[in-house]
């Protein structure tokens, strides 16, 4: 799979809509972005390390980045910054009206991005298993649209938990899964 493009075609032979007459290309581009939500959702949830991006602050208040799913680590001075425990007095970090406010200055701040999201030409730099999954939820997604046959829908819903596990909770997840972000811990 090389675009977003070559992406939706694979799925149309598969929902029979060759002539994109039951769906645009706009709304199964939005059933790829809601699978690449549930990914990260997927994946979050299992700790998986993945997409992790570095900020560095020379301030104590330091606005969430827009893309930010998970605050992944903060280092001062060499040291792991906690979390602060709301109801004690703790040294830590913490999260007020969209700022990260730390309790010291010059902070590194790692963080797990979320996936970025697609247009119609763009490449997918997604790991083969990650367009996968996008493909079978896209599919799913479409023919529960059309109120398809559940028998037909069942097998594709365990295909697709099938490759959830498969990938996700396997030996090597992390590192099947983790896309290059040019950054490693």
């Amino acid at each position: 799979m090389k675009t977003v493009r070559n992406l939706i075609e694979k799925i149309r032979i598969k929902i029979n809509d060759g002539s994109s007459f039951e769906f645009s290309d706009e709304e199964l581009l939005s059933y790829i972005h809601s699978g690449l939500t549930q990914i990260e959702m997927l994946l979050l949830s299992n700790r998986v390390k993945f997409n992790i991006t570095l900020l560095q602050t020379s301030v104590n208040i330091c606005p969430l980045p827009s893309d930010m799913l998970e605050i992944y680590n903060i280092i001062i001075n060499k040291n792991t910054v906690p979390l602060k425990n709301e109801y004690e007095e703790s040294y830590g970090y913490y999260i007020l009206n969209n700022n990260i406010m730390l309790p010291e200055n010059n902070a590194l701040i790692y963080y797990i991005k979320e996936f970025d999201r697609f247009l119609i030409d763009d490449a997918i730099n997604l790991a083969s298993s990650y367009i996968e999954y996008l493909y079978l939820f896209t599919v799913i997604k479409a023919l529960s649209r059309l109120e398809f046959n559940m028998d037909r829908e069942e097998k594709e819903l365990i295909q697709l938990s099938n490759l959830i596990i498969k990938t996700t909770l396997s030996k090597y997840g992390s590192y099947t899964l983790k896309r290059d972000n040019r950054f490693a811990l």
